[in-house]
């Protein structure tokens, strides 16, 4: 059970303005990592705290490297921090990442922000932090 938030946020590779199909793009992007990345994703008990794992992909949906720890929102780096790296080495690769590959370069850098405190267990994932997320990435490329 993913009773935790998991926000996706595509890091920008270049300055360009995003048109409504891109915008559309993103959150089907997001939508798909989340839900790939859930049935490896174990929350560790009793932790509250907040983890970002950046990842590269290659235009395969494979990692291109390890996950890295951006940082522990909330540290220190603990239990939440492995796990994520963890379930998303379980997961990978991410084929369906294929079907948008005209958007590769939206996906080539991901960051992951796992929060297992933000939901309820048994509740959906927030989508509206996917939304903040991906306004402040739509701000910062045009």
């Amino acid at each position: 059970m993913f009773a935790s938030s998991l926000a996706v946020s595509l890091v920008a590779s270049g300055g360009s303005s995003r048109a409504d199909a891109d915008i559309a793009a993103q959150r089907d992007i997001g939508d798909y990592l989340m839900k790939a990345i859930q049935v490896c994703w174990n929350m560790p008990a009793n932790t509250r705290s907040v983890a970002r794992v950046r990842i590269s992909l290659n235009k395969d949906g494979s990692l291109a490297g390890p996950p890295k720890i951006v940082s522990p929102v909330t540290p220190p780096l603990d239990k939440v921090a492995e796990a994520a790296v963890r379930a998303i080495t379980r997961c990978a690769p991410f084929p369906g990442l294929t079907s948008f590959a005209a958007h590769y370069d939206m996906w080539r850098d991901v960051i992951l922000t796992f929060n297992p405190g933000e939901d309820s267990p048994g509740e959906p994932l927030a989508a509206d932090a996917i939304d903040k997320l991906f306004e402040k990435y739509s701000k910062k490329t045009k």
